[in-house]
């Protein structure tokens, strides 16, 4: 399988508009960004959520068409770019008129508890690309063949303080296996198929005395780096990419260089946007 790390960034883009701090200064100096966290596998046209910019991310990593859309829970980082299936599936009517006409269809897959939560905000924009054509939307429920590759949805309850249902994908193609984890994956869920993966691609943890005081006064809804290592030591994958990073992590370059080190018996990396991997 092929994959593209479309978009690496956290629940608001990096460098962020009228944010002077260490990260997003550093962004703007380097002439880096990080656009809405997503991922898409090559082989069958595949894309893992739609976050506000996934468009430009599309662009940048020159994908064309979109087979299969997979949604991992309905935060708006995930979900609010998903007018996408317009923007490519549509073209104007031929005969001139002003209307929209589909030109393809993307199917569309959400778990049933995933299903019900983005359907209650967006429903009706779900509806009428149905009625265009553009999309057709299903209720995941053990398992999607896309071609030649197996999706498998995982379900958990996060500990988010919205109460949000998020879902780890189980993805396998001719003995290859990854996950995908992106987001919201506190309590992180057991299962068998996780073990000995060629590729894990999760959220980052949070690290440091800082955001450990912060996370102290608060609900613990985001992952610490501590339980991304527990992870790594029950599971055993192969590779291991960190996504979903923001400026509220308040790593710097050097910072994730130096975590990769401190790390490295884990070959645990950072993503980043159009970030290349095989498995």
């Amino acid at each position: 399988m092929r994959l593209t790390i479309t978009g690496s960034g956290g629940f608001r883009r990096t460098p962020r508009p009228g944010c002077h701090c260490p990260v997003c200064q550093e962004a703007r100096e380097q002439g880096t960004q990080r656009l809405g966290p997503s991922m898409f596998i090559h082989d069958e046209n595949i894309l893992f959520d739609t976050p506000e910019e996934i468009a430009a991310e599309l662009e940048n990593a020159g994908i064309e068409k979109i087979n299969h859309l997979f949604f991992t829970h309905w935060h708006p980082d995930h979900t609010l770019g998903a007018r996408i299936l317009e923007i490519m599936n549509t073209k104007w009517s031929e005969n001139m008129e002003w209307c929209m006409v589909a030109k393809q269809k993307t199917l569309v897959y959400m778990p049933k508890l995933v299903y019900s939560e983005i359907m209650q905000r967006f429903g009706p924009f779900f509806d009428f690309w149905g009625f265009l054509g553009i999309a057709e939307v299903h209720e995941l429920e053990d398992e999607a063949q896309c071609g030649g590759i197996l999706v498998q949805p995982v379900v958990l309850k996060s500990l988010h303080r919205t109460v949000t249902h998020s879902t780890v994908y189980v993805i396998s193609s001719k003995g290859k296996k990854m996950i995908y984890a992106p987001c919201d994956i506190t309590p992180f869920p057991e299962d068998a198929r996780f073990y000995d993966c060629d590729l894990m691609i999760l959220q980052i943890g949070w690290y440091g005395p800082r955001m450990a005081e912060r996370a102290e006064k608060g609900p613990h809804c985001e992952i610490s780096m501590d339980e991304i290592i527990n992870i790594a030591k029950t599971y055993r994958p192969s590779r291991i990419i960190l996504t979903h990073i923001g400026d509220d992590s308040e790593l710097l370059a050097a910072d994730l260089k130096a975590l990769e080190e401190e790390y490295s018996q884990f070959n645990i990396q950072f993503a980043y946007d159009g970030m290349e991997l095989m498995i």
